[in-house]
């Protein structure tokens, strides 16, 4: 009986290795053990399966409803906690740069990864909805998913990964997928029962980070909690790219008195990118009420991502994330579901500029306009959601209506900035230069800072948004065949409406297989930021529109023993796309191919449990029907290559269980050549980017309930490239000024150490 509840705990909790060692044990003590259990055919099925290695994955993204992934009418991934432990993941971006389907940049600056889903890129990570739990964690004003450090891993049940549009479920920008995030909120754990960890790492460039969590259940009462706590002085790449030189930071002809300034007590003038980072998050549910909460603060210095010639990378920017939510669920009539949602969320982002513009006056293009600005905005919003659903015989429909209220911030408030909005020195100010009145030159003898921000957005730099929507789903099954449909329709009061439409057929042939076809469309709000965040130098549209994007995708999805393979093949074409400028520009048609394999094997070492492994492979062609003409420096018509999206992209891993204690990993990728983007500078000297790979191992070590983990990143020490975010400008002419401020390669980390200490209680 202990085995039997113990097997059961692990495949509720997906840890399947450690279910098929306790069934193997259960069918060692007692073959015929059948006849005892209160279900026995459930649980034989279950053995069988766990046996097999058979996938019995469970899945909630792409309905909205709880299916098994042969029935979900997406392409998915779903990342397990076993897994995560398995693989060593110490953070959410090392998860998303295994994911298929992803050209990840690692930027290592205010923004930590930009991860480009589907071979669309942005200047962001904008297209896709990162949630936790269901509810978005989007940045309100960029629409950014702020994907670094912040979040506490130790507490992650799954992840679950949807691959294109989903505004017909999910409404507004649910564009490319959608990362969900879903924690553990104590409801496997016995009545009067507590589980607590704490999980401590440390490694290379003075990395440390504690993660605490605690679940629990009191009579009925369901409650969890996690604190993530991360420090790192980051790798120093100021000897691995040209515009990141020492010289350049400490140059007195370019930043002039600038360089008496500092900042957390280290003078400007080298190269320094400290990260500082803590989330929280906790639920306390009980009889189908639910209350939550995430919070994080990001602050991160600039790293390599800008030119050391334009911005000196010492200045802090700080992001603040937020959430509390109140869910309510509960039967109103015995095939009527309802759920409500209500949704506090505020996104704020806060820092220091410390720039160096090149004097565009004739004879004194080697010194710079200086300014050392502090940036501020902060955005709310209030959402409540109303779903229901009726259950039938074969048939499932839903609905929802929705209604969100957005406080949002209109322009930065930068004081004494190029007649920015201020709200502590006026914008007409001309300051010594004429350019505000925080815009000094190298070739002044002192620099004088001008105030900060108000803490509080004034009213006349906050615009008020409205949105609407609604939404219909039928999900009917017709053995052997599924069919689903739905249509959605938003509107806002900037924007307008949209209407977006998801239909799909299952064909399921066989109990380990099916062929899945669909198609659905989406759209993506255009950011605040350039709606009105504008000011000289960086451009805003009040008029601009969504983007539209529809998808097409075939799916064939197989279960063969110890063997699960899933293939997509898919054509998306993008509409009113908006380019960085703040424009909608021109047209984009992706189209490709996903291999993903996940097997399981006989353990040749020992009968701890089977080996497990896995296998994806992606092809991607991305195509846009506008270009950078790099003479001119204007966009033009003509079809050409995106950039920044590799063709072939491969990542596979095997987990080899030595003992009940001990158990290696090992995890790579690989990444073909790519053309940079339309507009980085390297495009226009007609270059690309190398091919490369990386390989990483973990060690797991378990003693008297103590998890000792040793984690090497890149462990063959290559040394590569990613492209530049952006506008990627920056150009390779070292013997004089970079062409912009971001630079058009970032060097990427070496090999990297990290122990980790995991304690349960």
């Amino acid at each position: 009986e202990a085995y039997r509840l113990l097997a059961m705990t692990y495949l509720a909790t997906d840890h399947f290795d450690n279910a098929r060692a306790a069934m193997n044990e259960l069918l060692d003590l007692k073959p015929n053990f059948e006849a005892t259990l209160r279900d026995p055919r459930q649980f034989v099925e279950m053995v069988e399966r766990a046996k097999s290695g058979r996938v019995n994955i469970r899945v909630a993204l792409a309905s909205g409803v709880e299916e098994s992934i042969f029935d979900a009418p997406a392409a998915m991934v779903v990342v397990t906690a076993e897994e995560i432990r398995q693989r060593g993941y110490t953070d959410l971006p090392e998860l998303i740069m295994d994911l298929p389907g992803f050209d990840v940049i690692m930027a290592n600056g205010t923004s930590y990864i930009f991860a480009y889903q589907r071979g669309y890129r942005t200047p962001f990570t904008q297209r896709t909805l990162l949630m936790f739990n269901n509810q978005v964690d989007n940045d309100l004003w960029t629409h950014e998913a702020v994907i670094s450090r912040q979040y506490p891993i130790s507490n992650i049940k799954r992840v679950e990964v949807l691959y294109g549009p989903a505004s017909a479920i999910y409404g507004p920008n649910a564009f490319l997928g959608i990362i969900n995030v879903i924690t553990n909120d104590g409801s496997g754990v016995q009545n009067s029962d507590n589980q607590s960890d704490i999980t401590m790492m440390t490694g290379t460039y003075n990395t440390t980070s504690i993660d605490i969590a605690t679940r629990g259940n009191v009579e009925g009462v369901t409650y969890a909690g996690s604190v993530r706590i991360f420090r790192s002085d980051e790798p120093d790449f100021s000897q691995r790219f040209g515009f990141l030189r020492p010289e350049l930071y400490a140059k007195k002809s370019i930043w002039g008195p600038i360089l008496s300034q500092e900042q957390r007590n280290v003078p400007f003038g080298t190269y320094t990118d400290p990260s500082d980072d803590n989330g929280w998050m906790g639920s306390v549910s009980y009889k189908g009420v639910k209350m939550g909460f995430l919070k994080w603060v990001r602050r991160e210095a600039y790293g390599p991502y800008y030119a050391a010639d334009h911005v000196q990378n010492n200045a802090f920017w700080k992001k603040f994330g937020s959430h509390v939510y109140l869910k309510v669920e509960k039967k109103i009539a015995k095939k009527v579901k309802s759920k409500s949602v209500l949704l506090r969320r505020t996104s704020r982002a806060q820092g220091n500029w410390v720039e160096a513009l090149p004097d565009w006056n004739p004879g004194k293009t080697d010194s710079s306009f200086v300014s050392f600005t502090q940036w501020h905005q902060i955005n709310n919003s209030w959402l409540f959601k109303q779903n229901f659903e009726i259950s039938l015989d074969k048939l499932l429909l839903m609905g929802g209506l929705k209604f969100e209220r957005k406080e949002l911030t209109k322009s930065y408030d930068i004081p004494g900035y190029y007649g920015a909005f201020s709200s502590s020195v006026s914008s007409n100010e001309p300051g010594p230069w004429g350019q505000g009145a925080g815009v000094g030159h190298s070739r002044d003898t002192s620099y004088t800072s001008p105030p900060p921000p108000s803490p509080d957005m004034p009213p006349n730099n906050l615009a008020l948004t409205e949105d609407k929507g609604g939404f219909m789903q039928a999900i009917l099954d017709a053995d052997p065949f599924r069919f689903s449909g739905g249509i959605r329709f938003d509107t806002n009061s900037i924007y307008g409406s949209s209407i977006n439409p998801r239909v799909s057929a299952i064909y399921k042939f066989s109990k380990r297989g099916a062929l899945k076809l669909w198609y659905g469309e989406a759209f993506q709000e255009p950011p605040p930021l350039l709606l009105w965040g504008g000011f000289s130098g960086r451009a805003a549209n009040e008029d601009l529109k969504p983007e539209k994007a529809r998808n097409t995708e075939l799916i064939l999805m197989l279960q063969n023993n110890h063997v699960f393979s899933d293939f997509s093949l898919y054509f998306s074409r993008y509409d009113n796309v908006i380019k960085e400028e703040g424009e909608n520009a021109g047209t984009r048609d992706i189209w490709g191919a996903e291999y993903k394999l996940k097997l399981t094997l006989p353990n040749f070492i020992s009968n701890a449990s089977n080996m497990t492994g896995y296998f994806n492979y992606t092809y991607t062609n991305a195509k846009s029907s506008i270009q950078f003409n790099h003479q001119s420096g204007v966009w033009e018509d003509g079809e050409t290559d995106l950039g920044d999206i590799a063709p072939h992209k491969i990542s596979a891993g095997l987990n080899l269980p030595v003992s009940a204690a001990l158990n290696v990993n090992l995890r790579g990728n690989f990444v073909s050549r790519r053309k940079p983007y339309s507009r980085n500078a390297l495009r226009g000297l007609g270059l690309e980017l190398g091919r490369y790979y990386v390989l990483h191992g973990t060690v797991n070590y378990t003693y008297h309930g103590v998890t000792t983990t040793l984690k090497a990143l890149n462990m063959t020490d290559n040394q590569f490239f990613h492209p530049g975010g952006e506008q990627a400008d920056s150009g390779i002419d070292f013997a004089n000024r970079s062409r912009g401020f971001r630079n058009s390669l970032i060097p990427q980390p070496g090999r990297t150490l990290m122990i980790k200490v995991a304690l349960g209680f």
